[in-house]
């Protein structure tokens, strides 16, 4: 027989709103009152109906967490920060899984039929009437890495022109000349940023791309084009990528070749992710700050969530430069 919220009340000798209050982030309850009333609720295997508390014009606790392909490396490293983050809250993150050019929508609708309290989108397309949506739901959302076009919702985004400014610095700085640049998926937001980003930080140094390809993020992407890029004739002595993971590939790529890292080519990638510190690789790149990511996307879902209101915020964060062996 499934235990209720009255048998843990007549149990711990509270009324059922005081149980309700229990497991109610935020709820206005004694410490010690919640204490006692959760170890009756374990010790009768009792747990709340989120679902049931949702319907009722409650708080679930869930937090919808919309993501793109976490076999990404910075992509489930933002998700293992950003999921402790929630928790830390006392909240629940809800994944919701978007596959590359898969449409947001019905999934994202998928997740608010759950009751969740807000979502966090860092991945694909949205616009200001699917924020108004979610909104008019009592889902508000908070959009990372990109800013969204229209308003309509917050949106924290690393700043990509800044950090690849930093690189184009670096260059010229060491005598690099021919450029390469590997992207990834031309129509994401980080892909156009940093590529538009490069090619301006390249101009006001006197600088061109020699060479552009496009990767799909992974190492073997990056490997690929960089072994086609590096035999072909517009060869050059520096490659850029659109992330840490496709420029590993890059310098596993020289390495097959026999080409030296960084006497010969030099190699940057973007995001830091913590494989770039290691010593095969020692890749010189920019950092995009996952926690501080996370603490101004849900600092600002928070707010909204408490029914603040006022006209959407974008936040950039400034990056850092990391540099070492490969530039």
């Amino acid at each position: 027989m499934r235990v209720t919220a009255d048998d843990v009340a007549a149990r711990a000798g509270v009324s059922r709103s005081a149980v309700s209050r229990a497991f109610t982030p935020g709820a206005s309850i004694q410490p010690e009152k919640r204490a006692h009333i959760r170890a009756v609720a374990d010790e009768l295997g009792y747990r709340p109906n989120l679902m049931a508390r949702g319907l009722t014009g409650g708080a679930t606790g869930l937090i919808a967490v919309v993501v793109g392909t976490i076999s990404n490396p910075y992509e489930s490293w933002f998700l293992d920060v950003l999921s402790q983050q929630i928790r830390a809250l006392g909240l629940w993150p809800l994944l919701v899984p978007v596959s590359p050019g898969q449409e947001i929508e019905p999934a994202l609708d998928h997740a608010l039929d759950y009751q969740v309290d807000g979502a966090v989108i860092a991945a694909g397309s949205v616009n200001r009437k699917l924020a108004e949506r979610c909104s008019s739901r009592g889902a508000p959302i908070v959009v990372v890495g990109r800013v969204l076009e229209g308003g309509g919702a917050d949106s924290v985004c690393c700043d990509n022109h800044a950090g690849m400014a930093m690189i184009a610095e670096r260059l010229a700085a060491t005598g690099r000349s021919r450029i390469g640049w590997i992207g990834g998926r031309d129509e994401t937001f980080s892909n156009v940023e940093r590529f538009k980003g490069l090619e301006a930080a390249l101009a006001a140094q006197g600088l061109a791309l020699v060479a552009t390809r496009r990767g799909d993020y992974s190492v073997d992407s990056g490997m690929a084009q960089a072994l086609a890029m590096l035999t072909g004739p517009e060869r050059p002595d520096a490659i850029v990528c659109g992330n840490d993971a496709m420029a590993i590939g890059a310098i596993s790529a020289a390495r097959r070749l026999g080409i030296a890292v960084p006497g010969a080519l030099a190699v940057a990638g973007f995001d830091d992710i913590p494989a770039a510190a290691w010593e095969p690789y020692s890749l010189t790149t920019v950092a995009n700050p996952v926690a501080r990511t996370v603490e101004e996307a849900l600092r600002l879902l928070a707010r909204r969530i408490a029914g603040e209101a006022g006209s959407p915020e974008t936040i950039r964060i400034a990056p850092a430069f990391r540099q070492r062996a490969s530039l």
